[in-house]
């Protein structure tokens, strides 16, 4: 037999239970670890709280997307190893990454090799950009869920650069990557590799000369307490990826697949494209307001300097580097 205090028990019990059910009715079935390096107010940060937000909303809580910025889950490289280990399952960061995994995505860092964003956009939106993810998961096993937009990188810099000849024996920090580093090499720089999280502090205490980055970064990362010079280089324009490995993501149920999909798809996407779009010249005049000096460099002059390159260093791009530089009109 029931009795009135077993059926208040009951009553309590299921009041508290549904107190704990994630917005949309349902206990979340699948918890997926998203990792970033980012600060939080970042463009792209922002734009994976966004995705979080659309992944629940289109599985009705049944999948739950839990955030890790700024390296707490290790640095790129490690979060895209982690994928692979299982110490996270989801990682959205620059792009060129991948290309310690595959030789594909060494294409994703070339430089100078876009006319506008534009340009980029229509080749990561379109097949081209289908055929390097192809590539990607045939060469390495990473699902690459999406392309988002960032804005081209600048380099900041203690000394004023006009020319490459100018960084001659300046220790620029750059992402672990053969692309990057043998541009730099070819410029006249000492390029150095390093993790995000310990550029501000090697520029502090003057281990390195200079970083480049897109602007946004420049300006949340707050590089204008500790470097003088930007320099409008604008030397490559690198999508942002978000990446699942093959087997995690094909592992998930296919209606959370296509949730996942269409999230990484959608308003997250487009917001980082108009956050980027709308901020170019906010950001620029914010940074020179807390004392950057901008350089106008000779354009010209860097890009001769890397006339070449894909041939030179990298073959194996070139018939897709080809197909990318023909998007554009070439």
């Amino acid at each position: 037999m029931t009795t009135k205090r077993g059926v208040l028990s009951l009553g309590a019990a299921t009041a508290i239970a549904l107190t704990m059910l994630p917005a949309g009715g349902a206990l979340a079935q699948t918890v997926l670890k998203l990792g970033h390096v980012w600060p939080p107010t970042e463009i792209q940060a922002q734009a994976a709280q966004q995705f979080a937000e659309d992944v629940r909303e289109a599985t009705g809580g049944e999948v739950e997307v839990q955030i890790f910025g700024g390296s707490t889950l290790g640095t790129d490289r490690e979060l895209i190893e982690g994928l692979k280990l299982g110490t996270a399952d989801i990682w959205v960061g620059g792009a060129g990454v991948l290309s310690a995994a595959s030789d594909t995505a060494k294409i994703f860092t070339v430089p100078f090799m876009f006319d506008d964003l534009e340009h980029f956009q229509e080749v990561y939106n379109g097949p081209v950009g289908e055929e390097i993810s192809l590539n990607i998961e045939e060469e390495a096993g990473y699902e690459v869920l999406s392309y988002w937009m960032r804005g081209p990188r600048w380099l900041t810099v203690n000394e004023e650069v006009q020319t490459p000849e100018d960084l001659a024996g300046l220790k620029i920090r750059v992402p672990d990557s053969p692309v990057f580093v043998k541009s730099w090499e070819r410029l006249g720089a000492a390029p150095t590799p390093m993790a995000f999280g310990e550029v501000f502090t090697a520029l502090q205490q003057g281990v390195i000369d200079g970083q480049e980055n897109p602007l946004s970064l420049i300006y949340t990362a707050k590089f204008p307490e500790v470097v003088e010079y930007l320099v409008r280089t604008e030397h490559v324009m690198e999508p942002i990826a978000m990446v699942m490995s093959s087997n995690r993501f094909e592992s998930l149920p296919e209606e959370h697949q296509t949730a996942v999909r269409e999230a990484a798809q959608g308003r997250a996407k487009e917001y980082t494209a108009e956050q980027v779009l709308k901020g170019e010249k906010e950001y620029l005049q914010q940074l020179q307001e807390q004392g950057m000096t901008l350089v106008e460099p000779d354009a010209a002059a860097f890009q001769a300097q890397l006339e070449g390159f894909v041939d030179d260093e990298f073959p194996s791009l070139k018939p897709i580097h080809e197909k990318i530089r023909a998007a554009g009109g070439e």
